[in-house]
């Protein structure tokens, strides 16, 4: 399900606008972990269904978006550490990650936090200068006492989520109500669920719309088969994202959804060129080499 067909219309400013974009931005996924378990230990209510348990995969992910003005990072995997203590293995260093894409803990750049789970926002206190981005009902969620239950306790690191305070004391975070443009030809969508401010991240490219579901789909199978990861906080509301985003692509309103832990993602769209590419794939088709520039000019630079 992860290519769709175009053909819903859109007004013609709209379509200025992401015309423009489509030929320079470029998504970037980086898979930086990942988990070898049990088809049953990440598939809800997985024994009900009378399929034969097997071996899965856990790809994680975190992703560049590269458009004319700056660079967009959504997301910044897990923590070593917290990835350890979970029996998760190490591909790379997010940071040294963001190292081979330039970047620095003072590099002037939006970061968007989908939700606070450990394995997407801990890293994100490495960025000391950037716009920070979430959706305003994952960061009442995780400041209310609902958190507290064991449910929800396994799933984030209590001083992540004191780094999110600071931020929204220092003023650099940025909470959203409801779906909004960034960039040109970058829109974050919001997709509750599994969280209850779980954020997409559509991105106009000359290869079509790209749809970075981060957890709002884990698994190309999980949107294809209607079955949910074995965490959400509000099942309903995570099969009307569901339903949601496959009308995006009935509509043609998406072309490619990337699923935010499919294993598959590494390998079905090409590698990043240069020295993070066997971590790292381009997805948005041929013209993504003008997007790319400013990245390869900084890992030059960095380099010498």
């Amino acid at each position: 399900m992860h290519p769709g067909s175009r053909g819903h219309a859109k007004n013609g400013d709209e379509m200025t606008t992401q015309r423009r974009a489509a030929g320079a931005n470029a998504v970037i996924a980086v898979r930086h972990g990942e988990w070898k378990t049990l088809r049953s230990h990440v598939f809800l209510n997985y024994s009900d269904r009378g399929e034969a348990d097997s071996p899965h995969v856990v790809a994680y992910y975190f992703w560049a978006i590269v458009t004319p003005e700056r660079t967009i990072v959504v997301d910044t995997g897990f923590a070593a550490n917290a990835g350890l203590r979970r029996g998760r293995d190490v591909l790379i260093s997010p940071i040294d990650a963001f190292v081979s894409l330039g970047l620095d803990p003072d590099s002037d750049v939006d970061l968007v936090l989908t939700h606070a789970h450990y394995d997407h926002i801990g890293n994100a206190s490495w960025f000391r200068r950037a716009r920070v981005y979430m959706a305003r009902a994952e960061y009442d969620f995780w400041a209310s006492p609902t958190a507290d239950a064991p449910s929800f306790q396994g799933l984030v690191e209590e001083t992540e989520l004191a780094h999110l305070t600071e931020l929204e004391a220092s003023g650099r975070l940025r909470l959203i109500d409801a779906d909004r443009s960034l960039a040109p030809g970058v829109d974050l969508v919001l997709a509750p669920g599994h969280t209850p401010g779980e954020l997409m991240v559509r991105v106009d490219t000359a290869d079509g719309v790209v749809l970075v579901t981060s957890d709002a789909v884990h698994f190309d199978e999980e949107l294809a088969r209607d079955m949910p990861f074995r965490h959400m906080c509000d099942l309903a509301e995570a099969h009307d994202t569901f339903r949601r985003i496959r009308e995006m692509v009935r509509t043609g309103d998406v072309d490619h959804i990337v699923a935010g832990h499919e294993q598959d993602v590494s390998t079905r769209y090409p590698a990043l060129p240069g020295s993070l590419g066997p971590h790292a794939v381009v997805i948005g088709g041929a013209p993504t080499e003008t997007a790319l520039a400013s990245v390869s000019e900084r890992e030059v630079v960095r380099d010498h």
